[in-house]
């Protein structure tokens, strides 16, 4: 009888480690998710006061960014980019747009390439 009653205590310990240890990943998932949700709304702001002049807020180009030839955001040529390339032209700059890496942080340039990739890549 005393060796159940000690099995019995041992799988409630297992029991409650294993509850704690469930409560704390779902805690730290959730924190990661409002992390993630927040640095999105932090590149999309990025994006709207920065971009949308030239790129209009849907990708394809606003009437000035179309008389300086900046690429739809949308097409294959852009969507066919890496992440770092696009850092790249954020940073840097390439042919009439201008270097943001004296405007925006590396995380923000960071955030707002995987935005571009994500907003205005092709929806299958």
């Amino acid at each position: 009888m005393q060796i159940e009653t000690l099995k019995s205590k041992s799988n409630s310990n297992r029991f409650q480690k294993f509850a704690v240890a469930a409560a704390v990943l779902l805690v730290a998932g959730s924190l990661g998710f409002a992390a993630r949700a927040n640095a999105d709304e932090a590149a999309a702001q990025s994006f709207k006061s920065n971009c949308v002049v030239c790129h209009a807020a849907d990708g394809t180009g606003s009437p000035t960014g179309k008389s300086l030839k900046a690429p739809d955001l949308n097409s294959d040529a852009v969507q066919k980019m890496t992440v770092a390339q696009i850092e790249d032209q954020i940073s840097n700059g390439k042919n009439n747009m201008p270097p943001f890496k004296s405007t925006l942080s590396k995380d923000q340039i960071a955030a707002l390439a995987a935005y571009v990739k994500s907003a205005f890549g092709k929806k299958k």
